[in-house]
């Protein structure tokens, strides 16, 4: 079962035919629609951009090429990363809710030429907290919920990434930091969190609560997932002026 594996795990079983970026595409896809109602952590599920990734990543596959670690890889994406394609960017405020751009936003074009399949845009605090929150409720899709505990809130603003990794639902999602928006819900669902240096990560094309403070960064099963993640998103990005030039590698202890 792919459900809980790691990425190194998954990656593996992609590499020796095991599994296929097709069948754990279908797999997540199937959990996102069957449990993100339960958790409020699903704002869009990204069906036939995920399902037409995967097949081209498979052709790959059987051709010899794999492109990282996290080729084949569903993931998940807070929803204030711009998508093309139609796909809605809500930045988690109902009037926002067919909001659409025409590009994707640098993490996503990274992940994408990583080989990592996007399969939903995850549920978040409605514009990242930037109006001010005190309540779970302040979200459109409602209350988002821990899988470890349905009455309690899985954190915010990035709680639909949080939920949905500790639920097996992706094996990984990119959320937002701020102040704790990453750190808080990888703490409330048991899973691991990584808020970035400043500038290591371009935020083109994420709504922007605050220039200063505001951070991309992976919540993953483990650690070295997260190293993982980061190592695929990280970079100097000219459309982002704050991004560091210094190349950065993930190296495991």
């Amino acid at each position: 079962m792919a459900v809980y594996k790691t990425i190194r795990e998954l990656s593996e079983g992609i590499k020796t035919g095991s599994t296929s970026p097709v069948e754990l595409t279908e797999i997540f896809l199937n959990r996102l629609e069957t449990h993100g109602p339960t958790l409020n952590s699903v704002v869009t599920i990204t069906h036939d951009r995920a399902i037409k990734q995967a097949r081209t990543l498979e052709k790959e596959v059987k051709e010899g090429e794999i492109r990282s670690p996290l080729h084949g890889i569903p993931w998940g994406g807070k929803d204030l990363l711009a998508t093309a394609g139609g796909i809605p960017t809500s930045w988690g405020a109902y009037p926002l809710r067919n909001q659409q751009f025409d590009y994707d936003a640098t993490v996503v074009s990274k992940l994408d030429e990583a080989g990592a399949i996007l399969s939903a845009k995850l549920a978040m605090i409605e514009l990242a907290g930037g109006m001010g929150y005190r309540q779970p409720n302040a979200s459109f899709t409602g209350p988002c919920a821990t899988p470890w505990n349905l009455k309690h809130w899985s954190g915010g603003s990035s709680s639909g990434s949080g939920s949905s990794v500790s639920a097996g639902l992706v094996p990984f999602a990119i959320g937002s930091e701020t102040w704790g928006s990453i750190l808080s819900p990888a703490n409330n669902c048991g899973v691991s969190g990584l808020r970035p240096t400043y500038g290591r990560v371009s935020r083109y094309g994420a709504m922007a609560l605050s220039w200063t403070l505001d951070k991309l960064g992976p919540l993953c099963l483990t650690a070295d997932d997260c190293g993982l993640v980061l190592e695929a998103i990280s970079g100097y990005d000219p459309n982002d002026p704050s991004t560091d030039n210094e190349a950065w590698k993930y190296t495991p202890m």
